[in-house]
């Protein structure tokens, strides 16, 4: 069993190894998408609603398929559960590269459903196996998803385009599709290092919590009935609502402000990386209780303040790309720390998650598609984004709710 008081040892690097390589794949399948968005319109014949759909399904999928990995990990080893959920992600980019808008719906149908098994259980791995390093690998495995966001993002218009120059074809976006999931196999490979010994029951004895924090009931108690697993939730929701329209609609909002395409794809790619910012400056703080008010207060006010000026100054979006992403990925951290570190044991770890990833997933599934509709009508992305301020004013008001010193 891997130790849980060191992080980097033999017995630890190949399950690291597998957490991490995994985490690089929980992202970008989903965001690869949307910088194609005008091309596969082109091509298939799509309308906005359609579009908006294909973008809503994984979210969907997020929360149903969150519920139910949260109920099969009390029966399956853990790590296979994991290793379908890959397996999934990889069948289905395989699948969204075919010709038809039939193919892209069962595509990131299952795409949707590996991330949800990779996305409701890693919490519980770390509370298992690094309870005393939750936030700091949170931190990292986070990092490694933005670094996989920004790869295949911004890789996708630029094969695309290849492809199209080398074959004079109008499917580029489907050989981008298929390039990118070559990636998906690493965490595969991983899997089969990670040695046998591992446990494949949970335990609660030996799983320490922060006796500062207010811990989620025990698992005798329904955690529906946790006001702490609602604000929870809560705050994870509106932070997954915020980030998903932005990256479904954020290359369309810039092509409207007479961005190209492939720029528009870049902007969004730069998102992507600075989600890896908060990873790699601010680990060294985010255990400490005293600043976490702090990081939580500058996640949502940023975000704020970034949608609204991408609003008054669209010229300089790459800053708010930039400034969204960072932020955005913050608050993702501290919400993801939170599922761990209010958690008794490693089970509990995953019905929270469960619940957090149902709420926050079915509400971030509204946004695209009803984004995409609303846009079709009004014809502009301006009163969306104001709309979208408004939510994230939402947001900063709950997030200083649950970063309290007494929460």
């Amino acid at each position: 069993m891997p130790t849980k008081t060191r992080i980097f040892t033999s017995e630890n690097l190949a399950l690291l190894a597998f957490i991490l390589l995994l985490a690089l794949n929980l992202r970008g399948p989903v965001t690869s998408f949307s910088p194609l968005i005008p091309e596969i319109a082109a091509n298939l014949s799509l309308n906005g609603s359609q579009l908006g759909l294909i973008t809503t399904i994984p979210l969907v999928c997020f929360a149903l398929f969150a519920l139910l990995t949260s109920k099969l990990v009390k029966h399956f080893d853990v790590y296979r559960i994991l290793l379908v959920g890959t397996g999934l992600i990889l069948l289905g980019m395989l699948c969204r590269a075919a010709n038809g808008y039939s193919t892209l719906v069962v595509g990131v149908t299952l795409i949707g459903a590996g991330i949800a098994v990779g996305n409701t259980l890693l919490p519980s791995v770390l509370k298992r196996h690094f309870p005393l390093h939750i936030p700091s690998l949170t931190a990292l495995y986070v990092l490694m998803m933005s670094i996989g966001g920004f790869v295949i993002a911004s890789s996708s218009v630029p094969l695309s385009l290849w492809y199209v120059e080398s074959n004079h074809t109008e499917s580029g976006w489907r050989f981008a599709l298929l390039c990118q999931a070559s990636i998906v196999l690493l965490p595969v490979l991983a899997y089969f290092f990670i040695k046998q010994n591992k446990p494949t029951k949970h335990t609660q004895s030996d799983e320490p919590h922060h006796s500062d924090n207010k811990p989620v009931p025990p698992s005798k108690t329904s955690i529906w009935r946790s006001t702490t697993a609602w604000q929870v939730s809560g705050f994870l929701a509106l932070n997954s609502f915020l980030n998903y329209v932005m990256v479904a609609w954020f290359p369309s909002i810039l092509i409207e402000s007479h961005f190209t395409q492939t720029t528009a794809g870049l902007n969004l790619g730069y998102m992507q990386l600075a989600g890896a910012l908060p990873s790699l400056l601010l680990t060294p703080f985010i255990n400490r209780k005293s600043v976490f008010p702090l990081l939580c207060l500058l996640a949502t006010s940023t975000s704020t303040l970034s949608i609204f000026a991408l609003f008054l100054l669209p010229k300089l979006a790459v800053i708010w790309a930039i400034t969204f992403g960072f932020s955005s990925s913050l608050g993702f951290i501290l919400g993801l720390s939170l599922v761990a570190i209010k958690s008794k044991d490693t089970l509990e770890a995953a019905e929270l998650s469960g619940m957090a990833q149902l709420l926050g997933y079915s509400l971030a599934a509204i946004g695209p598609v009803t984004f995409g509709a609303l846009h079709d009508q009004v014809g502009t992305w301006n009163p969306l984004l104001l709309i979208l301020g408004l939510v994230a004013v939402m947001w900063s008001m709950i997030g200083w709710k649950v970063s309290r010193p007494n929460f």
